[in-house]
């Protein structure tokens, strides 16, 4: 018999009194290996163990004093940023997955062996702590216990990423597309004048973009050559009328493709909207939109981008291609998506899966 907790007898093989048995060994071979790290000159490694020694000491005093075990971080990393990193190590060190083998040399050799230790203490854990009907008592020890084996594999990780020059892969600044056809943004004047007095759009369905919708009413665009119709109104009304539609648009239209920022009318043909109830002559406000990525402030400052920089964007669809000048719009009234009409669109024959890549600024 032998003590379990105070005033509680057991007998040796109870499940309890294996686990401390194995967490006992599994501190032995953390001492052996801190040994073999200071004849290779490992010395940052050692007192990485050496903290997690400490670690598993807590461990064990805690469940003998029927205490909660409470902890913050292990080897500088939280349990959330242990998982993280355990599970993509070629974001973080620059190597693939380690596997066991003999050609990454004792040092990995001896690290991994203290994972497969401390995943085995933790199943000696899972034995002591659980009952017949699979209700675990001490999940506080348990849960640490399955970081550590996180934390040794994060420790061979960058052993291996240091010998092999590797270095934490930049994850890739990627965007969704959203191909803009033809539409017109109206000002509440020509609205009326088209629709009738104290009209109001009527919501077809929500855009992308927060707070903005494709109505359901339609126009028709007259231009010195040719016409288009049923030409979709985004709402809500501007304070003034605009119109984006695509260099093929401008050519049947009659007009000079002139590419403008969202706003800037100035040097910009115009031309006739018919409605239902009316008709409107613009002077201005015809524009092929300039390509463009909408992110929030936040999204931008992570990237070291500002409202109104340009980028270089890999297209990568069935027919990739590279869009030069697209214009950062940063707010915090936005989504992240990339803008492009349907000319740009068709060129680079996107689809559902395609996806940008942010080159450089």
């Amino acid at each position: 018999m032998t003590h379990l907790h105070q005033g509680a007898l057991v007998t040796k093989i109870h499940p309890v009194i294996a686990y401390r048995g194995q967490l006992d060994l599994f501190q032995c071979e953390l001492v052996e290996a801190q040994v073999v790290f200071e004849q290779v000159g490992e010395e940052a490694l050692i007192l990485k163990l050496e903290e997690i020694a400490a670690f598993a000491r807590a461990l064990m005093v805690q469940e003998v004093k029927e205490s909660p075990f409470q902890w913050t971080t292990l080897i500088g990393h939280t349990p959330e940023e242990l998982r993280e990193r355990s599970h993509h190590p070629e974001k973080y060190f620059g190597i693939e997955h380690t596997p066991l083998s003999y050609t990454h040399g004792l040092v990995v050799a001896k690290l991994q062996h203290l994972r497969a230790k401390s995943r085995e203490v933790e199943l000696y854990a899972n034995r002591a702590f659980t009952n017949e009907v699979g209700e675990c008592t001490r999940t506080d020890l348990i849960q640490p216990l399955n970081r550590l084996s996180s934390a040794f594999y994060i420790l061979a990780c960058e052993v291996r990423g240091r010998k092999n020059g590797g270095k934490p892969k930049q994850p890739e600044k990627r965007v969704p597309l959203g191909v803009s056809n033809r539409h017109i943004h109206l000002s509440k004047n020509d609205l009326l004048v088209l629709f009738g007095e104290n009209y109001a759009l009527t919501h077809q369905k929500e855009l992308t973009q927060p707070g903005q919708f494709a109505a359901q009413e339609t126009v028709t665009l007259v231009g010195p050559k040719g016409t288009l119709e049923k030409v979709r109104i985004l709402g809500p009304v501007r304070e003034d009328t605009q119109i984006e539609i695509s260099a093929t648009d401008c050519y049947k239209l009659g007009i000079k493709p002139v590419i403008r920022n969202s706003g800037q009318h100035a040097g910009t043909p115009g031309l006739k909207v018919i409605g239902p109830q009316g008709n409107v002559t613009l002077k201005s406000g015809v524009m092929v939109a300039s390509r463009h990525l909408h992110l929030t402030l936040e999204q931008a400052a992570e990237w070291s981008l500002k409202d109104g920089d340009k980028v270089r964007v890999h297209i990568q669809s069935t027919r990739p291609m590279i869009f030069e000048e697209v214009l950062i719009r940063a707010n915090d009234h936005c989504q992240k998506e990339m803008h492009l009409d349907l000319d740009e669109a068709n060129a680079a024959l996107i689809d559902g899966q395609s996806q940008g890549v942010l080159m450089e600024v």
